[in-house]
């Protein structure tokens, strides 16, 4: 087996899925900014519903990248752990840290259930409550070890 392969099974690509986290917190606020500006053409009658809107594309990635990042983080710091010999992130109080977006994200929903809300709430609170701790963990492992770079 080469070892380019090896790297490539390893885990260390789960460091591209906590960086998936501000990544499209940024494309999210881009995507805003945009229906902000087209909302205000009157061939657009969307008006007050652009947050709404843009859940139409990235509801579901949201939801996912939520769900999955206590998992990526975690197998992530698990690969660090094992291979940098600078940094012993401590795979399972790193994905602790991780998890209170997913944990909003279920309370929320239940939340919206039983009120009959938008059911979009859930997913931007959750996925919004993961952002601080990608950025923290993400420039902690680069001032460590460095981010790998591409497969």
């Amino acid at each position: 087996m080469s070892s380019g392969y090896a790297r490539r099974t390893d885990g260390s690509h789960h460091w591209y899925w906590v960086a998936a986290i501000p990544g499209a917190f940024v494309l999210w606020l881009a995507t805003l900014a945009w229906l902000a500006v087209a909302s205000s053409f009157e061939a657009f009658s969307f008006g007050t519903r652009m947050i709404e809107l843009s859940m139409v594309a990235l509801g579901v990635p949201f939801a996912f990248l939520t769900a999955y990042f206590p998992v990526a983080v975690y197998r992530d710091a698990s690969y660090v752990d094992r291979t940098s010999g600078k940094w012993a992130p401590m795979p399972m109080r790193q994905a602790l840290a991780a998890l209170p977006g997913l944990a909003l994200l279920v309370v929320t929903g239940i939340a919206v259930v039983l009120t009959s809300g938008s059911p979009v709430v859930p997913i931007i609170v959750g996925f919004v409550a993961d952002v601080p701790f990608a950025v923290y963990y993400l420039r902690k492992r680069s001032e460590r070890v460095g981010v790998p770079g591409f497969p």
